[in-house]
């Protein structure tokens, strides 16, 4: 079995967020189960800077049209392998696999997708290069994957192209296509004069083509085209069935539900784990979780914040975001830290609001701690010294901070939705809430603080959490299930 991971990022390469990590782990992990993986990423800055001698010119030039102009790249591959203690190998190698689309004016950039003034205006035109690079690549080097794995938006016309401009190239013969939507809410979304620069004229500028509301919509595209559609847990793919969640899409996943498949994301327990991790003052795991208290001590002291050690301390890690739910926390704070809770915040996002996050530091000093960025040391122990996690997302494909946390022994404080209903088991693992309102967040928190304070049901709740397996193994076989039998024409959904 031959397996092409095609995306636009992927750690430790690249990195904006989720994308990345999932993409990356996925390809460690199938390395390690002696999957035969070739990834394709575009050759952006970072990956430069990251790795200098790493890569190696492959000596393949090639030009692609990207509208009325040909566009010439070159490829740079290396080979990754793991040693024993999993660590990451790369060297420079023409026999890799680990293929880098180079084009310094599409990718060597500050940034991979814009700066905090927009979106690089020409996205389009960048992604229709690297899709058609990477079937161009594989055309000159008759490269015979069994499938072609594309991520989000940025690959999503990686199908289309297979069955049009790419139909007759024997080395696609017998390729199939899966098209992974890690977010719905990214879609590729362009003007419809730019339709010209992905080599189709007019004539696909219809409800069944590109067209989307009068603008064109690479998503889409490749949700008509792909072989196989997945997402990133078993809820969301029901829930993105419905007009409330599919983001306009709804209507054409109704049409290929049959073939959309739901698989839960993992974590990489290398990173993740409280019995080794490097950044925290005291490491613990399920056999002496009383250890975790001397993190919870040291992340009150960082915080400065006046916490006792008894007392309920609830971190959030994320996106200050729309989706995140930082409106309704904001809402439910102010009556909460009377109730003797603490709150540690770190993260990015909006402007707006991270000035909220701010400004309730601002009015409760002695109560929040919020950290306007992100630190990786952090991270790890918020993970390790916070006694619970709000993830109230408005919707959540997967979500990552809630296994996270539960590998931490940290019960996360969730709304039942996408992955979150999928991966956390209410009053056992953690606590799930309905409606989106901070009154309903409120009252998941009141039930919070009233198990944390039976000392005995709180450490049986944490070791219930640490106990659950949300390594990337699992989601990794699942993978490889689907894949063998895509190959052999058996076709999965979720109904």
């Amino acid at each position: 079995m031959k397996i092409a991971l095609v995306s636009a990022e992927a750690y430790p390469f690249s990195k904006t967020g989720g994308l990345g990590e999932v993409v990356g782990a996925l390809f460690k992990e199938f390395i390690k189960a002696g999957i035969d993986t070739t990834l394709f990423l575009p050759f952006y800055r970072t990956t430069k800077q990251n790795f200098p001698s790493s890569t190696v010119n492959a000596g393949i030039v090639y030009g692609v049209s990207v509208g009325a102009n040909t566009r010439f790249g070159a490829l740079r591959t290396a080979r990754v392998c793991f040693d024993e203690e999993e660590n990451l190998k790369i060297e420079a190698s023409t026999q890799g696999n680990l293929f880098f689309i180079e084009h310094n004016d599409f990718f060597d950039r500050e940034e991979l997708y814009g700066t905090t003034h927009g979106e690089y205006l020409d996205n389009a035109e960048r992604f229709v290069f690297f899709c058609r690079a990477v079937l161009e690549i594989c055309k000159i080097m008759n490269l015979k994957f069994d499938v072609i794995h594309c991520h989000d938006w940025h690959t999503a016309l990686v199908p289309l192209y297979l069955k049009t401009f790419y139909k007759e190239c024997s080395c696609f013969e017998r390729t199939k296509t899966i098209l992974t939507i890690h977010n719905l809410g990214y879609q590729g979304i362009f003007p419809r004069e730019k339709l010209e620069i992905t080599g189709f004229g007019q004539e696909m500028f219809h409800i069944d083509g590109f067209e989307f509301y009068g603008m064109i919509n690479f998503l889409k595209v490749g949700l008509f085209n792909a072989d196989i559609i997945t997402t990133v847990s078993p809820t969301y793919a029901k829930e993105i069935l419905t007009p409330e969640y599919g983001a306009g899409l709804d209507g054409v996943l109704r049409k290929r539900k049959e073939s959309l498949v739901g698989i839960i994301n993992g974590i990489d327990y290398k990173i993740w784990n409280p019995e080794t991790d490097p950044f925290i003052v005291q490491n613990y795991g399920v056999n002496n979780i009383k250890n975790k208290q001397k993190n919870k001590e040291d992340l009150i002291n960082l915080a400065g914040i006046k916490c006792s050690s008894e007392s309920p301390l609830i971190a959030f890690i994320g996106r200050f975001a729309y989706q995140k739910g930082i409106d309704i926390i904001a809402q439910a704070i102010p009556a909460l830290v009377q109730k003797e809770v603490s709150f540690v915040f770190e993260g990015t996002g909006e402007a707006y609001y991270e000035n909220k996050i701010r400004e309730l530091q601002k009015n409760f000093p002695s109560k929040i701690y919020a950290f306007v960025g992100f630190d990786e040391a952090l991270a790890h122990k918020i993970y390790a010294g916070a006694d619970g996690l709000l993830v109230p997302s408005r919707y959540e494909p997967c979500g990552l901070s809630q296994l996270i946390a539960m590998r931490y022994g940290t019960p996360p404080i969730c709304r039942r939705t996408g992955g979150l209903s999928d991966t956390v088991e209410d009053r056992v693992t953690g606590f799930l809430f309905d409606e989106y309102t901070s009154a309903a967040l409120t009252e998941a928190i009141e039930r919070f603080i009233e198990i944390y304070k039976n000392k005995n049901r709180f450490l049986n709740m944490i070791y219930e959490a640490m106990k659950r397996d949300f390594s990337w193994s699992n989601s990794c076989k699942k993978y490889i299930e689907l894949y063998r039998g895509l190959i052999n024409e058996g076709k999965t959904g979720i109904i």
